[in-house]
Formats: C-alpha cells, sequence, structure tokens
C-alpha cells in the first residue's frame, strides 16, 4: 500500500498533481490512500469512478493526533510537513519515503533527483517530476493517451481559459475576438480577473459575445472533463502546473501563467521551460517566439500587445506537438516511480 500527503497550498494545483498521480497507482493495481488537508477541494475534481474505485482512499488529514499506521511506502508531496508524531510512527514501520517535489525545468533537478535526504531522523529520497530523461517525467496515464487519439480528429474553435490574476488575458482576448472561436473560462480566480479585465460580471452559465468571439462561462468540472476541454482546443490558456501538463500532453497550443513567487524568481522556471524545449525542438526561433509571448504573458513585456497569434498558430501547433511527444516519450512519473521504488523496496 502507498500513502500519499498533500497540503493544499493554493487552490486546485497541489490536490490535482496527487489525485492524477493516486489514480494512476490504483489503476495498476496498487492500493493508495491518499491523505489531504482539504477533502472539499479533491470533492470537486474527482469523478464518478473514483468513488467505487477500491485500490483508491480519499482521506481528510486534518487531525495531528490521528490513528494512523504507516503503509510500506510513504510520499510526501511538495515539501508537505508531517507532525512529530507521524514522523515517529513512519521511523517505527520503516516506510520507505519519497520527497516528490514540485514540477521543475531548472537543471538542479537532474542533480538532486533520486538523492537521499536523511531529515527527521530517517532515509527519504527526492523525486523530481520533470521535462527530461534525468527527471521522472509527469503523469501519463494510458487513458488519457487514448482520450487525445480519439478525440482529435477535426479542427475545433474551442479556447480555455483558467488563470491567476492577470491583465494581459485582456491582450489575448484582443488578438482573438475578430474570429469565431469559443472562450470556454472556468468559474473561480481565471472568471474574476476576466470579470475585472472587461469589466463584466458574469457567473456560471453565461454566455457573452464580444465582437465575434463567444464567451461562455463554466462552473469547476471534475479533471476528466477539463482534460476533455483541453484536448478539444484550439489554444489553452492554463496556470499552475496539473493544467499546464495536461495542456502540454495534447499537442495543442498553449499560453502558461505560472505562479507568482517573490523577487520574481518563477522567471527563472519559466526560462528554463524553454532552455528544455530549445534543446529537443526542431525549430529554436519559434521556441523563442513562444519563450517572450509567455514572459510576456506573466507581466515581464509588453510582447503580446501587438503580436498577432493566428499568424503564428500554425507553428505553435507544431511547436506544440513536438514537445507534447518529447514529453510521452520520457514515461509516466507513475510508472517511473514505480521502477525506483523496486529498487528499495519489494514493492
Amino acid at each position: 500500500m502507498i500513502d500519499v500527503f498533500c497540503d493544499v497550498i493554493d487552490n486546485f494545483g497541489d490536490a490535482g498533481v496527487c489525485l492524477r498521480l493516486c489514480r494512476d497507482f490504483s489503476k495498476k493495481n496498487y492500493e493508495v490512500r491518499l491523505f489531504c488537508n482539504n477533502v472539499n477541494i479533491l470533492n470537486k475534481i474527482t469523478n464518478s469512478e473514483d468513488a467505487s474505485n477500491r485500490f483508491l482512499s480519499l482521506l481528510s488529514w486534518s487531525d495531528k493526533n490521528m490513528d494512523y499506521s504507516p503503509s510500506e511506502v510513504v510520499i510526501q508531496a511538495f515539501s508537505v510537513r508531517l507532525p512529530d508524531n507521524l514522523i515517529k510512527k513512519i521511523k517505527t514501520r520503516k516506510s520507505t519515503v519519497i520527497n516528490l517535489e514540485y514540477l521543475t525545468a531548472e537543471t538542479f533537478a537532474e542533480d538532486c533527483h533520486k538523492l537521499p535526504s536523511y531529515a527527521d531522523g530517517f532515509e527519504s529520497f527526492f523525486f523530481f517530476p520533470g521535462f527530461t530523461k534525468k527527471t521522472g517525467g509527469v503523469v501519463i496515464e494510458k487513458s488519457f493517451l487514448e482520450k487525445i487519439n480519439k478525440t482529435k480528429s477535426k479542427e475545433s474553435k474551442n479556447i480555455t481559459l483558467f488563470s491567476y490574476e492577470n491583465e494581459k488575458v485582456k491582450s489575448v482576448i484582443n488578438s482573438l475576438n475578430k474570429e469565431k472561436f469559443i472562450l470556454n473560462i472556468f468559474e473561480g480566480k481565471g472568471l474574476n480577473n476576466f470579470n475585472n479585465q472587461l469589466k463584466l460580471n458574469l457567473t456560471a452559465g453565461d454566455e457573452y459575445k464580444l465582437n465575434e468571439l463567444t464567451v461562455r462561462v463554466l462552473p469547476m468540472v471534475s479533471q476528466d472533463e477539463y482534460d476533455s476541454y483541453l484536448i478539444d482546443s484550439k489554444l489553452n490558456l492554463v496556470r499552475g502546473e496539473d493544467s499546464i501538463v495536461r495542456a502540454m500532453l495534447t499537442g495543442n497550443p498553449f499560453l502558461w501563467h505560472i505562479y507568482p513567487q517573490e523577487e520574481d524568481a518563477h522567471k527563472d522556471k519559466i526560462e528554463a521551460l524553454f532552455d528544455r524545449m530549445s534543446e529537443v525542438c526542431s525549430s529554436k526561433k519559434d521556441v523563442e517566439i513562444l519563450r517572450q509571448l509567455t514572459l510576456s504573458y506573466n507581466g515581464f513585456s509588453d510582447y503580446l500587445d501587438s503580436f498577432d497569434l493566428l499568424g503564428f498558430y500554425e507553428n505553435w501547433k507544431k511547436l506544440s506537438k513536438e514537445w507534447s511527444e518529447h514529453l510521452i516519450s520520457l514515461g509516466s512519473l507513475t510508472d517511473n516511480l514505480i521502477t525506483f521504488l523496486k529498487t528499495k523496496t519489494d514493492f
């Protein structure tokens, strides 16, 4: 059995990655318990199959004195800090402990991947998701790849929008509203930002015409439903970690609004991503254009304001397809993690 501990810091991202990983473990017939300090967040993104999945348990982690018996493998997701009484039980059980880190394209991830740590008085191992063969890759379920191959057969007019507070959304909309596209916005921070930028008051269920662009406001949906929107879209405007990975895997063009950090540390993460893309994609020029678009989308320049997104689209599409194929070639984070665990346990 595998235990995964998730501490929800900001909205759905951390919970989303953990849920996908745990669900994928379960589909490979590993029993897994996901302990989350905000089960309400999880419940908004689960699907009907999760409730009936006998290999998957979604549990609340709120009581520091909870009655807990550790499993053979314990995964501490995203620098989660476990209370002392749980750490003591894990040490006694001699569980194999994995420190699952945040996704990054920065080179230190390759250097630290699989290294041991001796914090808290026991051995654990760093495991870095990433974009190269020297990291753990990203979660790629067989069912997701099948859905991509089955769905991507027609030219779509759909665009998705999922963002934090971002004034550059208005620049993107101005570039796209000359065509008959459908912009699907999900309620929450992305919708609040859209309303603020365009001085509107749209709510879930509303539809609004903006020149040639039709805006549709959607409620928060399950991960499976969101995946379907990403696969069936011409362009995906995404944020954070979970949604950017899914958008990349579809092979459709994307713009990434990264989680902002103090002292603009997130700028380095953007730069590192496009450094990795430049290593594997055929057109370095197009990678650099997308780098500048992404930096601008994150507020680091005005490059996006006068850029013809539709004129770049065909090159953007080719670039996105190449990057998707590269990520898929790395194998799934789940499988790569299982392979590593088998070297440390009788897993």
